[in-house]
C-alpha cells in the first residue's frame, strides 16, 4: 500500500511510435522507405506525402488528411532491398499503356499469385506478343474492377490450359452482363510517361505505340 501512494501518475503524452519521413510520389506512383518500394494509388502520382512509418504499417497523409494505409514490408534475411507492389494502385494507368507491361522491371510483382504468373506465361506461349499484353492487363483490371481476382484467375488458368482462351472482346462482355459498365470516371488520369522509368533502356523499339484498352 504504501508503494502505491507513492506512485505518481502517467504522463499525459507519450512520445510517437513512428518515424516521419517527407517523399514525392514517383510518376509510376511509387516511393521508396527505408530501401522498400511500394507502390500507392496512381491519383497520388506527384503528391508530397508525408509517411508515418510504424513497426507494422505506414501511413501517408497529403496535408492532414490521411491518403493511403500500407502494411509494413521488411527485406528478407541476407537481401538489402524488398518490394510491396500492388496492381490495384496502378491498373487503370497501365490499362492505357498495357504494352509496358511486358518491359517493366516490375512486371512479375504486379502479377497478384501463382495463379496469374502461370496464366501470363501461358497467355503468352499462345497469343501475339502485342495481344499477350493487352490480354493480361484486360484480365488484371476486371479482375479489380469486378473484385474477383481469385474466381476470374481460375477460370482463366484453366481456359489457357485446354488452349481456349476467350478474347478480350468476350471477357469484357462477361463480366459487363453480370453488374453494369466499368467506372472510368472515378479516378483522374495521371501522366502515364512514368511507366517509361520502370522499362530497361534499349528493350523498347522508338516506333512501339502504347494503344489505350477500351474497357
Amino acid at each position: 500500500m504504501e508503494e502505491q501512494e507513492a506512485l505518481q501518475a502517467l504522463p499525459g503524452s507519450c512520445l510517437p511510435d513512428y518515424q516521419i519521413f517527407s517523399l514525392k510520389v514517383t510518376r509510376s506512383a511509387t516511393i521508396e522507405v527505408r530501401r522498400v518500394l511500394y507502390t500507392v494509388p496512381s491519383r497520388l502520382v506527384g503528391e508530397n506525402l508525408q509517411i508515418r512509418l510504424y513497426h507494422d504499417k505506414l501511413e501517408g497523409y497529403v496535408g492532414q488528411s490521411l491518403a493511403l494505409s500500407l502494411p509494413r514490408v521488411y527485406p528478407k534475411p541476407g537481401e538489402s532491398r524488398a518490394r510491396r507492389i500492388d496492381y490495384r494502385h496502378v491498373i487503370r494507368a497501365l490499362a492505357a499503356k498495357p504494352q509496358a507491361f511486358r518491359y517493366s522491371q516490375l512486371r512479375d510483382d504486379l502479377l497478384p499469385n501463382d495463379t496469374y504468373k502461370q496464366l501470363w506465361k501461358l497467355v503468352d506461349e499462345l497469343l501475339p506478343k502485342r495481344e499477350s499484353c493487352k490480354w493480361i492487363v484486360t484480365a488484371l483490371r476486371l479482375a479489380y474492377e469486378y473484385d474477383s481476382e481469385t474466381e476470374l484467375g481460375e477460370q482463366l488458368l484453366e481456359a489457357a490450359l485446354q488452349g481456349n482462351l476467350p478474347n478480350i472482346k468476350d471477357l469484357q462482355e462477361q463480366f459487363l452482363r453480370r453488374g453494369g459498365a466499368i467506372d472510368h470516371t472515378s479516378t483522374p488520369q495521371h501522366d502515364l510517361s512514368g511507366y517509361d522509368d520502370l522499362l530497361p533502356l534499349g528493350k523498347v523499339p522508338q516506333q512501339l505505340a502504347y494503344p489505350e484498352v477500351s474497357l
